[in-house]
């Protein structure tokens, strides 16, 4: 479900760059470690929060849009 106010849309940018911030760190951090096993805890840890209410696909979209692999429609 979309963010319908510009206060849900601030709360999804929020939680995607907060997680985003820690995804660079951990890879920083391990550079060997496969992304996948960095990633889903850090993920999971970040969207349960928001998950009421926006979608994991929309959460890691939104992810997507802040480091340029997607456009902002």
């Amino acid at each position: 479900m979309p963010p319908e106010s510009e206060a849900e849309r601030n709360a999804l940018r929020s939680a995607a760059r907060k997680c985003n911030a820690e995804l660079h760190e951990a890879i920083a951090a391990n550079p060997k470690t496969p992304f996948d096993h960095l990633s889903g805890p850090i993920i999971k840890k970040h969207h349960t929060p928001i998950a009421p209410r926006f979608s994991l696909p929309l959460f890691l979209w939104t992810i997507g849009v802040l480091n340029g692999q997607f456009e902002e429609r």
